[in-house]
């Protein structure tokens, strides 16, 4: 039985205004709470420290564009999490994890470091939020926001709704470009490495767009694939609207196989359409966890927990490692992830009566200091776990940023699983790219394979 306690006054203010007894109080920000709305306070027995603002600036001997030096290197492992002790913790481990000791009980291990509550942004971003939480508001059925942009639109979040909005636009920059590598990973050790490079043009966070000049979009993205050898040469240009519901994700796709732009199918890239690299283990919607409509489930704020999360990922993703140590059998190498106690959101989304969908339900769990979704456990129709997704962020000092850094879906099953967007070949993305909106779209995609 989990175990949820609803801590500090952020959850207390979230769950009352769920029932409408108070609305969001913008003054509270960067006073009571955070400037991004989370609770500032250190938990009753200290092991989750006070937020003191982050990590706002660079280690000394950083240089912008190479590898992120880790701020935390010398802190000691405090204890392992095993499948021998994994009663004395699971309480604050999600369904997910205990599935994996479950699943792997001679190798999965979760290594637990103290908690660095290092996530921060600009001063810009947080007056950005603070006019946010005045203006925002949900709009058709909560498949839409209005009034919002930069910042995260509910920093005093109201419903599970809301979360779900500041997930999708916890802020990384408006110009983004990465060399992505990833893999699928059998059971047996087979590796098939996936290596993809992105641009994104985030039209809500760009400082110069205004409210009306957004037309409903969130993003432009291109991304150009050159592994796996099949996928050679193919790419994509698509636009992330904020209301799929009224218009779906639209753009264009290059088959090199056909050596033709074609265009995506709308309703595949906001639903669970299959991510073609993937060998079937992920769907268009559970990019970064979930990214896809929301309208076809019915969502709920379940509590606020104390849990073991992935957390400044800087050891994973360094160019130091060699990426097939860490692509180990069954799960990544636990030799190079770090998980600590922090406190999360957790929310859960249940298919609508009547919608057939490859998962009946999600949970969601949402670390309170960026937004972002750290795991999620996917159950299928009959309510059975069958898959679970971790991911791992760390705080790109020199912007600063906390960013969903790269991802991790396990088939609980075969043992397969797949990593996508992991900067460990190619170093750490870009925040600040020299991008233009005309860098997108199919003719702009055709010039990039053509390069």
């Amino acid at each position: 039985m989990m175990k949820f306690k609803h801590l500090g006054l952020v959850v207390a203010l979230a769950l009352a205004t769920v029932q409408g007894a108070q609305a969001a109080d913008a003054s509270l920000l960067g006073s009571k709470l955070t400037p991004l709305g989370s609770d500032p306070s250190a938990s009753s027995d200290g092991t989750i420290p006070a937020w003191t603002g982050g990590i706002t600036s660079p280690p000394a001997g950083y240089v912008k564009g190479e590898d992120h030096i880790d701020p935390y290197a010398d802190d000691k492992i405090l204890f392992s999490i095993t499948a021998e002790n994994l009663a004395k913790h699971k309480d604050r481990l999600s369904a997910g994890q205990q599935a994996m000791f479950a699943r792997h009980p001679q190798s999965y291990r979760m290594d637990i470091y103290p908690t660095r509550r290092s996530c921060s942004l600009p001063e810009a971003v947080y007056q950005a939020t603070k006019e946010n939480a005045k203006n925002a508001q949900l709009l058709n059925d909560g498949n839409n926001i209005g009034g919002a942009r930069i910042g995260v639109p509910f920093p005093i979040p109201q419903s599970a709704i809301e979360i779900y909005w500041n997930h999708n636009f916890h802020w990384h920059g408006h110009r983004y470009h990465a060399k992505t590598s990833g893999a699928g990973v059998e059971p047996n050790g087979t590796i098939t490495r996936i290596v993809r490079e992105d641009w994104r043009y985030n039209f809500y966070a760009d400082p110069e767009m205004s409210l009306d000049e957004l037309e409903n979009r969130q993003f432009d993205w291109m991304g150009i694939w050159t592994a796996p050898p099949r996928f050679n040469g193919a790419g994509f240009s698509m636009t992330n609207t904020i209301d799929q519901t009224v218009q779906p994700r639209e753009g264009s796709m290059f088959r090199p196989d056909l050596r033709k732009i074609m265009r995506a199918t709308p309703a595949a890239a906001t639903y669970d359409g299959p991510l073609s690299t993937s060998a079937g283990l992920r769907q268009n919607d559970n990019m970064f966890l979930f990214s896809g409509a929301p309208d076809r489930y019915e969502w709920k704020i379940v509590g606020k927990r104390e849990m073991y999360v992935p957390y400044n990922a800087y050891k994973a993703s360094s160019t130091a490692n060699d990426p097939a140590d860490l692509m180990t059998p069954n799960h990544l190498n636990p030799d190079f992830l770090r998980y600590e106690l922090h406190r999360v959101w957790v929310i859960e989304a249940t298919g609508k009566p009547g919608i057939i969908m490859n998962y009946g339900r999600r949970t969601f769990y949402v670390d309170e200091d960026s937004w972002i979704f750290l795991e999620a456990d996917l159950y299928d129709q009959q309510g059975e776990l069958t898959r679970t997704q971790h991911a791992f962020i760390k705080n790109y000092y020199e912007a600063p940023a906390c960013v969903f850094e790269f991802d991790v879906m396990h088939d609980l099953a075969s043992g397969r699983y797949n990593v996508d967007h992991i900067k460990n070949e190619y170093g750490p993305a870009d925040l600040d790219y020299d991008l233009r909106q005309r860098d997108f779209g199919s003719s702009a995609l055709k010039r990039r394979i053509g390069r």
